[in-house]
């Protein structure tokens, strides 16, 4: 096409295409322009329209509207009999890699170097005992738990993580580690497993004696699927006990594209084992898996009603209800209440709830 005195331009499509190949520029071919990264500024993503019909340049990012041969001058250098092709073969380029290069690990000794957790701790009303007996150790320095991923035999750990106690971060993995199930020691053939989500849960289940295998976190669908496989093989019954949530459902899908199994979640309204157990305490908790492990049996608790609360359970609400004030105590029968101040006369209290008449005392 001629622009003005301009001569026709005398390179082609095909020599367009090499010149961005060369520069290293990602783009995408259109049937009236060429969507690229621009060729005169550092470009994340591709920003330009290179129209087709005059070779002129359309920058999104700042540049503006420029001829193509400013960016690639050799582009004049080319006339008509110069040219080798009018069609040209992009060069393939190599894909990434993206492959995770785990390394192996045994964390044994690390872990021998790292004290009890202490006795005086709390953690989801679970013994501290348990914690122990499981491997949880103590970094003071961090406030944070460490836990073992120990090998089906145990006698190696060769993935761990972190429980934070404080920071908006709950937990972290052994870096660079290659995740495992945490609880393959409990997988036995013949015999049922709950499955759960995180570390926290499967310490609740271990206290109340279930048989139970936990997924380090809901993104390792193959980890879950893998574990799925060997159950199959090894006729080990599943039953999904995960979380009512987004995160247990992607554990959950990861089931069904593996194995058939069962599912004995905590019972409704519970989101998780940690907060059934804090609320209804072990007897509860053990029913409720009991009588999926045990169908037909009379269960360990037979007075234990849906809903039971432990005595320590009562008794730690009670003193939670004494340490409030009695506006406190108010607003909580009454949700959105407001404390005001009478006017005029000894200063007075009162509680006003909308739409409700105030209540006062």
């Amino acid at each position: 096409m001629v622009r003005g005195d301009y001569e026709p331009d005398k390179f082609t499509e095909a020599d367009v295409l090499r010149e961005l190949d060369a520069a290293g520029l990602k783009y995408k071919l259109g049937h009236r322009y060429i969507l690229s990264q621009c060729p005169t500024h550092e470009d994340m993503h591709p920003s330009v329209q290179i129209y087709k019909d005059d070779w002129f340049v359309n920058c999104h990012a700042g540049c503006g509207r420029y001829h193509i041969t400013k960016a690639f001058p050799s582009l004049r250098e080319i006339g008509r009999s110069d040219r080798t092709s009018t069609t040209y073969q992009r060069p393939v380029r190599a894909k990434k890699d993206t492959t995770v290069k785990y390394k192996e690990f045994n964390l044994m000794e690390f872990w021998e170097s790292l004290p009890l957790i202490p006795e005086d701790h709390y953690f989801k009303n679970i013994p501290i005992e348990v914690l122990n007996d499981l491997g949880w150790r103590w970094d003071a320095e961090h406030s944070r738990y460490f836990i073992p991923y120990f090998s089906r035999s145990k006698k190696t750990i060769p993935f761990g993580q972190w429980r934070n106690l404080q920071g908006a971060v709950r937990f972290n993995f052994w870096k660079d580690a290659k995740p495992t199930m945490y609880g393959t020691w409990n997988l036995e053939p013949g015999e049922k497993i709950f499955l759960v989500e995180g570390c926290s849960d499967a310490a609740v289940l271990d206290h109340c004696m279930i048989p139970w295998i936990a997924t380090p976190s809901a993104s390792q669908p193959e980890l879950v699927k893998a574990m799925a496989k060997w159950c199959a093989e090894n006729n080990v019954q599943i039953v999904y006990a995960g979380d009512r949530d987004d995160a247990g459902d992607k554990v959950r899908d990861a089931l069904d594209e593996a194995v058939r199994y069962r599912v004995r979640q905590p019972r409704e309204p519970y989101k998780d084992w940690g907060e059934m157990f804090e609320a209804e305490g072990f007897k509860s908790v053990q029913n409720w898996c009991f009588a999926e492990i045990y169908p037909g049996e009379e269960l360990p608790w037979p007075e234990i009603e849906p809903g039971y609360k432990a005595p320590e359970q009562i008794q730690a609400e009670q003193e939670e209800w004494n340490k409030k004030t009695d506006v406190e105590k108010v607003q909580s029968v009454f949700p959105g209440a407001v404390e005001l101040k009478l006017v005029g006369g000894d200063e007075k209290k009162q509680l006003e709830t909308s739409p409700d008449p105030p209540v006062l005392y």
